[in-house]
């Protein structure tokens, strides 16, 4: 993903905890498959099929992770091994209640220590894990949900730094987490508002909110090491060019009903031109999780 806005209720017994929605912005031709269950059936979400791993991902039984980019080109960034969509397998297995190993939370605290921990990076074997090291990847933005917490983990030009979200509204892209950018801040005014309104909103309302080609004044333009006509394409929550732009737009909706939960994705895809493509939508419930993902 490159830009994203959340709310986040953790003790919500009844309703939603989490709304999630998000753009993801990617070159055109990079082959990819949209919203999908993968091949160990509990995972669901888009494949990149170049590099392996997802930009969102959702485990059957109750865990989410997804992450941006952290663009900073005036950097000399790392000499990156992995694919940063594995690290999103590999955080989202990790999420899962009862996995072995270390808990979530020693988890990330333990990559964001510099350590090598134990990881399941493959889309199709929960069960083979290889060593793994913060190190091996190019900047990003995590975040990692088991229900019970929201960790964002950033991992960037100044180190790396671990975070327990509170409940209320939030946003990531493609910066650091403490310098909001124009469409961070225009993306969690939309999703406050529409939140707000305490009415029954349909997947539509949320998705809608994403298609925005609004782009901030020359001046509120971010410093990223892009020229000016690249940074100022770039700065729209909804980018539309020839090569590059966005691909992809995901909600995520986690609702609990007492014990129950159920966990939707809902992703629109896009073509160059902006013209939605295709919708499909993923939905499992805590009662049929051994099921998988009913997808329509």
């Amino acid at each position: 993903m490159c830009l994203m806005a959340f709310d986040w209720q953790p003790m919500v017994a009844q309703g939603e905890c989490l709304i999630l929605i998000g753009n993801r912005d990617e070159f055109h031709a990079r082959a990819t498959t949209g919203l999908c269950q993968w091949p160990d059936n509990a995972l669901c979400g888009g494949r990149d099929l170049v590099a392996g791993g997802g930009w969102l991902v959702m485990h059957r039984s109750g865990a989410l992770a997804t992450l941006t980019n952290v663009r900073q080109l005036d950097r000399q960034s790392p000499a990156a091994t992995l694919s940063r969509g594995r690290l999103v397998t590999a955080a989202v297995r990790q999420a899962v209640p009862g996995t072995p190993d270390l808990a979530l939370k020693d988890w990330l605290e333990a990559l964001v220590a510099g350590k090598t921990v134990s990881a399941a990076l493959q889309a199709d074997n929960a069960q083979q894990r290889t060593p793994m090291a913060l190190a091996e990847f190019d900047w990003c933005n995590l975040l990692v949900c088991d229900g019970q917490s929201l960790w964002r983990l950033h991992h960037g030009p100044e180190g790396s730094q671990l975070t327990s979200l509170p409940a209320g509204i939030h946003s990531l892209s493609n910066g650091h987490p403490d310098t909001e950018w124009p469409k961070q801040q225009r993306l969690s005014q939309h999703l406050a508002a529409l939140t707000a309104r305490k009415a029954c909103l349909s997947d539509e309302d949320y998705l809608d909110i994403l298609k925005d080609k609004w782009r901030p004044p020359v001046a509120r333009l971010p410093a990223t090491g892009l020229n000016s006509a690249r940074e100022a394409l770039l700065s729209s929550p909804f980018i539309i060019s020839p090569e590059y732009g966005t691909r992809a737009a995901t909600l995520v909706r986690w609702q609990r009903d007492g014990t129950q939960q159920t966990l939707t994705l809902h992703e629109r895809r896009f073509s160059p031109e902006g013209h939605c493509v295709a919708s499909r939508k993923g939905i499992s419930r805590h009662d049929d999780a051994t099921q998988g993902w009913q997808l329509s």
